[in-house]
């Protein structure tokens, strides 16, 4: 729905699919489920316009008192709670997940519904990395170089020590940001934090002013619905460009043939 040029999804649209993605991930995080790979590509819009999270195959309870992904052994040995830090899309990953920690909770689905939100506005992603060295260099570029007071706990990261960063300041938000809503990119700065326990969570986005300011999310009834065919439509350009791919190969199987 994003990338249709077709579909004509204006400010108070795209409020309202935050708040549908908000109300969603609350609704998980009440219930101790974290995601672990939020992304639009995992956000699917229903017949009736209605924003769906799905894909649910990295997800975790979020545990106390057991360990979470080590198995059954290692928890009977009375272990630390602790999750493999290889979830995420890279794009969408939390920079704690990029310095593989293995102790995190639900604020790394806060980190990724940031991402998601400046890229509903922006149309590109926030943070786009082709590596996860890239990836690590970009956000620090962007968010300035870690320091006591935005990341008190950042040493304590398994894969921290292991790279060293010239000093670079933050870029301002709204530079990062550039024709958007002040109030949007105040909601985006405060979930896209080094520090993961001043990430606001999602009960607290859905209290932010950018969604009791004009212009005011759209009626859930008034939203874009897909069209029926949206799906085969969005399909079709793979499918030609392998069919041009077997066109190709079969030419250049005849000149090898009339070659030889």
């Amino acid at each position: 729905m994003l990338y249709d040029d077709n579909v004509l999804l204006d400010d108070s649209h795209l409020k309202t699919y935050a708040r549908m993605l908000l109300a969603g991930v609350m609704h998980m995080h009440t219930t101790k489920i974290m995601h672990r790979d939020l992304k639009p590509a995992n956000l699917l819009i229903s017949s009736e316009g209605v924003l769906k999270i799905a894909d649910f195959s990295l997800s975790r309870l979020l545990l106390t008192n057991v360990a979470a992904d080590n198995d059954a052994n290692e928890q009977r040995n009375g272990h630390d709670r602790c999750y493999t830090g290889q979830v995420a899309t890279r794009r969408y990953r939390a920079p704690e997940l990029l310095f593989g920690s293995v102790h995190y909770d639900q604020s790394i689905d806060m980190w990724s519904v940031g991402c998601i939100l400046a890229e509903m506005q922006m149309k590109t992603p926030l943070f786009a990395g082709d590596s996860d060295m890239e990836q690590i260099a970009i956000v620090v570029h962007n968010l300035g170089t870690p320091t006591d007071e935005t990341w008190p706990n950042r040493n304590e990261m398994p894969d921290y020590n292991k790279l060293k960063f010239t000093k670079c300041d933050p870029v301002p938000i709204n530079v990062l940001l550039p024709d958007t809503d002040e109030l949007l990119t105040d909601l985006v700065g405060k979930l896209i934090l080094y520090n993961a326990d001043k990430r606001l969570n999602a009960y607290e986005a859905l209290l932010h002013p950018y969604f009791f300011n004009e212009p005011l999310p759209c009626l859930e009834h008034l939203m874009p619905k897909p069209p029926k065919d949206h799906r085969q439509k969005l399909l079709q350009k793979p499918i030609e460009v392998i069919e041009s791919l077997e066109r190709n190969f079969s030419c250049l199987y005849q000149i090898l043939d009339e070659t030889l």
